[in-house]
């Protein structure tokens, strides 16, 4: 194995990477601080690497999470520093042992190959969650296509499926590919909506002034005569 070593303590580092040459591996470094780790990760792609953790410019831990944020690889952690904080925060990164100085071919070696056991279980493990994640996106991104095109065509959801498996056979393409360039040109198909055009006011007519009317009226009544007294006969 092509493994690096990463160690600011000259005659630790050079012991360390006699100890590899001698069982066969190759290594890459040592490098005497994390920066230039992280240079030597990028340049060489070790398959690998042994790590301390106070180191200058860069600590190890730092330089391990930059390591394999861009590129995976088993790392095995080799320290004086056995305090509780440093193992919780090697623990949150791909660490697959941690070894406290001196350690010996009799520790190394089966650390070395216990971390590359956990690293392939892991890699397993983190391309099963990245397949199962993808499928939950696409089938998230289908049924946004799908809506889509009941909506454009007023279809049922049954026809507007059909309608993007006939293009995924046609064209032979994935339903995913399908229905992202169903999302893609959704903007283009849509359909217009109507514009309310503003009436004019209607025009009311005019009502008629209101004709005064008197509060009293006076109306003229005929006299009439009055009835002529009655004459009684004569004795």
């Amino acid at each position: 194995m092509r493994i690096l070593v990463a160690d600011d303590e000259t005659a630790s580092a050079q012991a360390l990477a006699e100890l590899l040459v001698l069982t066969g591996h190759q290594v890459i470094g040592p490098a005497g601080d994390g920066a230039e780790a992280v240079r030597l990760a990028a340049r060489e792609l070790p398959d690998l690497a042994i790590f301390d953790i106070d180191m200058p410019t860069m600590s190890g831990l730092e330089a391990i999470g930059q390591i394999t944020r861009s590129r995976p690889i088993p790392v095995i952690v080799l320290t004086a520093h056995t305090e509780p904080e440093f193992i919780e925060r090697a623990a949150e990164l791909p660490v697959f042992n941690y070894l406290a100085k001196p350690a010996g071919a009799d520790r190394l070696l089966p650390a070395i190959h216990l971390a590359k056991a956990r690293f392939a279980e892991w890699s397993a493990l983190n391309g099963r969650v990245s397949e199962l994640s993808q499928k939950i996106d696409e089938r998230r991104t289908i049924e946004r296509a799908k809506g889509i095109l009941m909506e454009l065509r007023g279809i049922n959801e049954n026809d507007a499926y059909r309608m993007m498996q006939r293009e995924s056979q046609q064209r032979s393409r994935s339903m995913a590919d399908i229905a992202r360039s169903v999302i893609a040109t959704q903007g283009v198909f849509r359909r217009p909506q109507r514009k309310l055009v503003a009436q004019p006011p209607r025009r009311v007519a005019a009502a008629a002034p209101d004709v005064p009317v008197p509060a009293t009226a006076t109306v003229a009544v005929p006299a009439v005569a009055p009835a002529p007294a009655p004459v009684e006969p004569a004795a």
